[in-house]
């Protein structure tokens, strides 16, 4: 193992035996952050009045580890959470194969925020090895980050229920803006860096990119390491965001430039993801751009033609694959 990626393994290691120290239980064991684990599966199930093998359909859309029969790796909370979820199933509130579909959309993002908590205390803690009492007094704090947790959610949820139309026919479908924007030479760039100097020029490029698309009122749809994908609602935000992209990389020592493509047109919207016609001619669109430079869909040029701050450069008639034959348009700042 790379001696800079065995010293961080270490420090996830060293924040994993304070957790356990914390939940009072050996290193080697999950961390259950004090409450034991001592049901089976089954016992589990049993215990919240269904069938193993629903129970089980739960545990996988949840993403809870395979475990054997025998294994004992539930606590009295999974029972309740096992109740809770099977209750609104069968109180008709939502059918069960939409509601695994939303659990598992759910669990993955709660998988990826809790990954990179882990990450970025083993960093401080590879940085700063003093500051371990620190980070335990964190991990104390437990309640306090779950009201954290669920006042995000309920913000969103509020700002999200505002923006919905009961009278939408097609209440997941609507013309918005969405743009794709990745880091130029990204695979050579891997090549040449150790894993730690990469993982910092990601981090850097996911928050300034978050920060671009937030101060001009767009949404973050996913990262994907390289590439960041975002929505807005209006075609000006969409402009701003791109320029602002370009610029925020402009002079970067780490990040040789982004490149940019954007489109408007109707969105499907499902379960926090957005797909369809106009996010596959973005993506392509960003094939077609140069280092540094921004490509829109014709649409997207109409809605911001005379919009004084952009200048629109047609370019050449284009056999787009899966989309068919369109003029990709340049988008830069005038003067």
């Amino acid at each position: 193992m790379p001696p800079v990626i065995a010293r961080e393994t270490d420090a996830v290691h060293t924040v994993a035996e304070a957790l356990a120290r914390i939940a009072g239980r050996e290193a080697a064991d999950p961390v259950a952050f004090g409450e034991p684990r001592r049901l089976t599966g089954d016992e589990a199930a049993h215990a919240a009045g269904i069938v193993p093998a629903r129970a089980r359909r739960f545990w996988r859309a949840l993403g809870y580890p395979e475990v054997d029969d025998r294994a004992v790796d539930f606590a009295d909370s999974d029972v309740r959470l096992l109740r809770l979820l099977t209750g609104y199933v069968d109180e008709g509130m939502i059918d069960e194969s939409a509601a695994l579909h939303l659990l598992g959309v759910l669990a993955r993002a709660i998988a990826q925020l809790a990954r990179l908590q882990v990450d970025i205390v083993a960093g401080q803690l590879h940085r700063a090895p003093e500051s371990m009492d620190t980070v335990t007094a964190l991990a104390m704090r437990l309640p306090e980050v779950q009201w954290l947790l669920g006042q995000v959610w309920r913000r969103k949820l509020e700002d999200t229920l505002y923006l919905f139309d009961p009278s939408d026919d097609a209440p997941g479908v609507r013309d918005s803006g969405v743009g794709f924007a990745d880091i130029v030479g990204f695979t050579e760039l891997s090549r040449d860096r150790r894993a730690a100097d990469l993982l910092r020029v990601v981090a850097r490029f996911e928050h300034r990119s978050i920060d671009v698309v937030a101060a001009h009122g767009g949404s973050v749809v996913k990262l994907l390491g390289d590439e960041i994908l975002f929505t807005t609602d209006s075609a000006t935000s969409l402009a701003e965001i791109g320029v602002g992209l370009v610029h925020a990389f402009a002079a970067d020592p780490d990040i040789p430039g982004v490149r940019v493509g954007a489109a408007w047109g109707p969105l499907i919207r499902q379960l926090g993801d957005v797909f369809g016609t106009t996010v596959n001619l973005a993506s392509r669109l960003t094939g077609l751009a140069a280092p540094g430079t921004i490509v829109v869909a014709p649409g997207l040029a109409a809605a911001l033609s005379g919009t004084p701050g952009f200048r629109l450069i047609p370019m050449n008639l284009t056999e787009i694959r899966g989309i068919g034959t369109v003029t990709p348009v340049v988008l830069e700042r005038s003067e």
